[in-house]
């Protein structure tokens, strides 16, 4: 069975106007899938991305799986999905070239394979390039106009509301949730012991859901905009008065938690093995061990996406570093000698072949008077500019290692200099040579240098 990948996006504006779309475009696409017995791999969704923009999550992720040959055939629902422009779908169709893999649209018709098939999906980018910036326009302005009007312009529907036609109105049975939550965080000042509250009594939150719940003004009937914030957009649940208490409360904590940031020798370096995320600062007062600095994941402790509950003690990892990192080292050098023995200079003849098939099909257009003047110089004028960038490169420079200055400073003395540090200077001398450390619940890490 061909592997297939389910690409779907839609823009905040275009779900505003065309409300699920993403759903609708899964749907489709899972059915075409079944229909031609292909086998899905993934459903790759970017939500709220414009098509001119390549710094698409779920975009550069599906890129990635393609270049791991995990995809054969990539379906759209139209090419406009994919994207609306001819320089960016040619970026994209570089890397699916490369690695062997097509892509389909159901509802359009397109033959990549012949001369005519890549003529008429040149004209069609072009089309739907300029048909976006006006479509963009139009949009803003419905949009603008429904919110002004006080109407529901996304389909998500904040917790303790709920929808009455064009209209966002009190949900009295989930009511009570969002004043015991506010009341809770007053009494608490803890958005951790909010949310574990929560949990307990109501049903499953996090940290993040709980943060943005806050600090939501519609929960005091202020929608915030673009065009500025729309006061009456619905009945507020919580007062001002208790709503500006939890904000003020919040900033005093913000304040707290600044200023011990510099406290932590290791902030920024730390990485959870199980879900590569960063490591934050957790501070005991009241604790009588060795150190009361501590390291928690945050996808974990936020979001409960990890199992990595640990909490990761500041002195532990100091003593393990410091007995351990000639042997980090010496392994991280002769990891470096390998790889450098592998390195070849990059050869960019490929990609000047394909800028010169670029600006062949640029002529043909122009020479079919299938585009204007304006856009032929500009396409024209981008694509030689590249190619006279590639053309002044003799060759890629190698990635040096810091292996020489590394031996260095296992050589000097800062072992036995090291405990007269202050925190900052101990932070300075790992940040000096150490870029991350991945550390599992049993404190094995693996480090990566500089």
């Amino acid at each position: 069975m061909e592997r297939v990948a389910l690409y779907i996006r839609v823009s905040t504006d275009e779900q505003a106007i065309n409300g699920d779309s993403l759903r609708t475009q899964r749907d489709e696409l899972t059915k075409y899938a079944k229909k031609n017995n292909y086998n899905i791999i993934d459903i790759y969704e970017d939500d709220g991305f414009s098509a001119t923009n390549l710094k698409r999550p779920a975009l550069q992720r599906m890129l990635e799986d393609v270049k791991l040959k995990k995809i054969d055939r990539i379906l759209i629902t139209k090419l406009d999905r994919l994207s609306r422009g001819v320089r960016n779908y040619y970026k994209i169709l570089d890397i699916l070239d490369d690695n062997g893999v097509f892509w389909s649209t159901i509802f359009e018709k397109y033959d990549s394979s012949t001369a005519n098939g890549r003529l008429h999906i040149n004209i069609m980018l072009s089309v739907a390039e300029n048909e976006s910036a006006q479509t963009s326009e139009r949009i803003k302005s419905v949009f603008k106009t429904k919110l002004q009007n006080k109407e529901i312009v996304s389909g998500k529907i904040p917790i303790g509301y709920k929808k009455d036609g064009k209209k966002l109105v009190i949900d009295e049975d989930k009511k009570q949730f969002v004043i015991d939550t506010f009341d809770f965080y007053i009494k608490t000042n803890s958005i951790y012991k909010t949310f574990d509250h929560l949990t307990v009594n109501y049903f499953e939150m996090n940290y993040m859901r709980t943060l943005r719940l806050l600090t939501n003004k519609l929960y005091i009937g202020i929608k915030e905009t673009p065009y500025g914030e729309i006061k009456g957009y619905c009945d507020p649940i919580v007062s001002e008065e208790v709503f500006d208490k939890v904000q003020r409360l919040m900033k005093i904590n913000e304040r707290k938690r600044i200023s011990g940031a510099d406290c932590y020798i290791f902030k920024g370096l730390l990485r959870c093995s199980e879900c590569e995320f960063m490591l934050g600062g957790k501070f005991y007062r009241n604790n009588v061990e060795t150190s009361k600095y501590y390291y928690i994941c945050r996808n974990h402790h936020m979001n409960k996406r990890c199992s990595c509950g640990k909490n990761f003690n500041e002195h532990t990892i100091e003593l393990l570093l410091l007995n351990n990192i000639d042997k980090y080292i010496t392994d991280y050098a002769k990891e470096c000698e390998t790889i450098e023995k592998q390195i070849h200079v990059k050869d960019n003849e490929k990609e000047k072949k394909q800028i010169n098939k670029q600006l062949e099909k640029l002529r043909d257009l122009y020479l079919r008077d299938m585009i204007q003047i304006e856009h032929y110089e500009k396409q024209y004028k981008e694509l030689t500019l590249k190619l006279n960038e590639l053309n002044s490169i003799k060759e890629e420079p190698q990635k040096t290692y810091n292996v020489k200055d590394l031996k260095s400073f296992l050589n000097s003395d800062f072992k036995l200099n090291y405990n007269k540090f202050t925190r900052s200077e101990k932070r300075r001398v790992w940040t000096s040579i150490i870029d991350t450390i991945y550390i599992d619940k049993d404190y094995n890490m693996k480090i990566v240098f500089i």
